[in-house]
């Protein structure tokens, strides 16, 4: 059977998207979600060790617990034995609210001071809202891009 030029174009055109589709899947392996507002990492740590990674990393970037929000216990303890753990930590430093919040009162609304901690079936999944890089003037971009980057290293230490 003889190979005509459509069929060659056919298939240097599936090799192409299966390497683009390679090379995406390479290239993000350690951003999970693709969401641009959303920051995710798989941990390779099991529940509990991941969580204990989260206090120290935030402690070590000068922020406190607030609160944490253990949302897949309270569902187990509902009679729900096999629903994955998951946790959400809120955390401040009352340095950087004051210097957001003499911006702009209305960013209380839109901080992301919270990281959730989820059991999945491809591992522990650690994951924050990241801070909107285009909202309001220079200072306040300038200032996101700043807590974002923090986001990113606390979520990053903890998954080291």
């Amino acid at each position: 059977m003889p190979i005509n030029t459509m069929t060659i174009s056919f298939a240097s055109k599936i090799l192409g998207c299966m390497f683009f589709m390679f090379f995406t899947v390479a290239c993000s392996a350690e951003q999970v979600n693709s969401d641009p507002e959303i920051y995710q990492v798989t941990s390779p740590y099991d529940f509990e060790e991941t969580l204990m990674n989260l206090d120290i990393a935030i402690s070590e970037y000068n922020y406190r617990i607030i609160h944490r929000s253990h949302i897949g216990q309270a569902i187990r303890d509902r009679g729900h034995e096999d629903f994955p753990l998951a946790t959400v930590t809120n955390f401040c430093n009352i340095s950087y609210a004051h210097e957001l919040l003499l911006m702009d009162m209305q960013m209380m609304a839109r901080m992301s001071c919270e990281i959730a901690v989820w059991e999945a079936d491809e591992g522990v999944q650690v994951a924050s809202r990241l801070m909107d890089e285009h909202y309001g003037s220079e200072e306040m971009r300038q200032f996101a891009l700043r807590m974002n980057r923090n986001i990113r290293k606390i979520i990053e230490a903890t998954t080291l």
